[in-house]
């Protein structure tokens, strides 16, 4: 009799370890910076990048990951962001972390997305 094709991960992507991860990644990249839009894109390129690469190390298979990052200048104003997917709530899932100082706002989201 064949092997039967795994259909669920051996590791669910965990959202706790995941926030805790994207909030030490963005304290070290933005403790030191103040607000500067020439510099928010390729700044956001490096964070998803350094997100994404470390989300590689937790040994999550076959998940694709998907990194949003967004920095805007802290004017005091509202912000809101919204999100809709449609996907395996048993599988699929995502993690966010706000960094916020007297300059800018930063928000970092993963989503992790189980390859079937």
């Amino acid at each position: 009799m064949p092997d039967k094709i795994q259909s669920l991960p051996r590791k669910i992507f965990n959202c706790q370890d995941v926030k805790n991860c994207l909030h030490e990644i963005l304290h070290e990249y933005l403790h030191d910076k103040q607000y500067d839009s020439s510099q928010c894109h390729s700044l956001s390129k490096d964070l998803a990048h350094r997100i994404k690469e470390t989300l590689k190390t937790f040994g999550y298979e076959r998940y694709k990951f998907i990194i949003q990052i967004l920095i805007c200048q802290e004017y005091n104003e509202n912000l809101q962001m919204n999100c809709r997917a449609y996907w395996d709530s048993d599988t699929d899932k995502c993690a966010q972390s706000i960094y916020i100082n007297q300059d800018f706002i930063c928000i970092a989201s993963a989503f992790a997305i189980f390859y079937y």
